[in-house]
């Protein structure tokens, strides 16, 4: 079954949006998700010496370092792809953009709309965001950097050993897990309760 994402582009058309000088086939082998590069990880290594793929050099943390960064305003962005956030589980206040997936038949499958959707999640450069895939690599190099050549963000870091790195060193919690929301109540509108007037048009209810 083949992952797609709204407006699918061609990976060449990605990594030339992403970095006009990179090479596209080792831009391709970077971002692969753990599988991919598993197979590859000896050709990617060669590939790496000839190009580079952006010029931006980004701090990373330690994973003991984590917490205190979230406390400082900072945002963990799991830019792994589904298969893999369901294997290992994760945060719900992770926010999960994805950068590529691998279909089922082993091929890679960019997400053309990666950088619109750290616009979108981010609205203001200076976000601190955090950026991790499994092991704060390759995949989270070449996305942190992207971020911040592309996109002008100047406080993005990547967690060094990924998430697989810290769910090693802090293990998840079944409240880890659960995404609290607030449950739609049957009730008197607000300003019923406020005003004493109810604004409600004959027979509209509140839910």
């Amino acid at each position: 079954r083949k992952r797609t994402f709204p407006h699918t582009l061609s990976p060449s058309n990605l990594v030339a949006s992403m970095s006009a000088s990179a090479a596209s086939l080792t831009f391709t082998a970077a971002v692969a998700p753990r599988a991919v590069r598993t197979r590859a990880r000896t050709g990617v290594r060669a590939a790496a010496g000839r190009a580079r793929v952006t010029s931006a050099a980004v701090e990373k943390i330690n994973v003991n370092d984590v917490k205190d960064h979230l406390d400082r305003g900072f945002v963990l962005v799991d830019i792994r792809d589904p298969e893999e956030c369901a294997e290992t589980g994760y945060k719900s206040s992770w926010k999960n953009i994805v950068l590529a997936a691998m279909d089922e038949d082993g091929s890679i499958h960019m997400n053309p709309n990666f950088l619109a959707q750290i616009r979108q999640e981010f609205p203001n450069s200076m976000s601190r965001i955090l950026i991790a895939c499994d092991d704060g690599t390759f995949r989270s190099e070449k996305a942190a950097a992207a971020i911040v050549d592309k996109c002008g963000f100047s406080q993005v870091k990547i967690i060094d050993g990924g998430i697989d790195g810290y769910l090693a060193a802090f293990p998840l919690s079944d409240a880890d897990k659960v995404k609290w929301r607030m449950r739609p109540e049957i009730g008197e509108d607000l300003s019923v309760l406020v005003s004493g007037v109810d604004t409600r048009q004959q027979g509209q209810k509140y839910y």
